[in-house]
This record gives structure tokens, sequence and C-alpha cells, in this order.
């Protein structure tokens, strides 16, 4: 992500404690290398739909992703109080820059582009090497809901965010 900005779940990630991920690279599958994609990986992704919720404290943090609709997955993130909202972002999951990516535009400033580069049944992580912080984005279904976490490419500075999905 580009410096100064946060992703949707990154927005309180000096105030929420994280769990390390693993540190391994992956090597993206053929179908995730740049200039190919297949619109049929994003509907692997369509589990990520819905509104999805985390309180902590007096604190909500909602996202919300539509459905796919031609190439695109549209969200977006809101972090409020009962007294005031704090932080808003616009995102999606869309063919860009020759690859699968995510792209966040935390309170609606340029585009920042996290590639794909690991999809499998109820995960996906998402990569931008040049960014400051994060560098890495991951999403991952869970029993009682979605994990969301946040960290730099080694494992490092992550932050987790667990949601819980709203009826």
């Amino acid at each position: 992500m580009h410096t100064g900005l946060l992703v949707s779940v990154p927005l309180l990630a000096a105030l929420f404690a994280g769990a390390l991920q693993d540190p391994q690279k992956p090597t993206p599958p053929d179908e995730l290398v740049v200039g190919k994609m297949d619109p049929a990986l994003l509907k692997k992704m369509e589990w990520v739909c819905g509104t999805w919720v985390q309180q902590k404290g007096k604190t909500t943090i909602e996202e919300h992703w539509r459905p796919l609709q031609g190439t695109t997955i549209l969200g977006t993130s809101h972090t409020f109080t009962a007294e005031k909202s704090s932080f808003f972002e616009f995102l999606r999951i869309a063919h860009r820059a020759g690859s699968i990516s995510y792209v966040a535009m935390p309170g609606g400033a340029p585009p920042t582009l996290f590639r794909l580069v690991r999809l499998e049944d109820g995960l996906m992580v998402f990569e931008n090497a040049e960014h400051d912080h994060p560098q890495r984005i991951r999403y991952e279904r869970t029993k009682d809901g979605l994990t969301a976490t946040i960290s730099q490419l080694d494992g490092s500075r992550a932050t987790a965010f667990e949601f819980k999905k709203k009826d």
C-alpha cells in the first residue's frame, strides 16, 4: 500500500494485535501469472461477498463485498463508533495490470494494487512488495466467519481482523 494510507482491514492496525502468518512466499500457479486471467478465477472468490463486521469495544469495522458483476467484486469498508465515522475505503477485486488484483482506495485516495499470489478454497492472498505497509493482504474463511490479515511479506507487523457475517 502507499505511504500514509491504510487498506480497509488495517485501519486500526495499531489498536488490534494480530497473529503472524507464514512468511514463505508461495509460487503462484500458472493461472495467477501476470498476463493470464480467467474470469472463472473471480468466481472462486465470491465467498467473500456479503457484509462482515468486527466489533472491538465501541468501534465497529464493517466490510461489504458485492457479488461478482462482470469481472469485478466491489467492496467498501467503514470504521465507526456511535459518535463518528473514522475511516472509509473503496475496494475491488478485479482484473488489473495483467492479473487479478485487490485494489484499495483508502479515504478515496488513488488506487493501490496488490496482486493475487495464492488462491485456494476459502483463502486468497494478495501482495505488493513495493508498498510500505502492508505488503500482504490475506483473506481466509474461518468456522466463525472471515479473518483478514495484513503484514509485511516476511510476516512481520501482522494484524488480524476477525469478522463475523452480518445477517
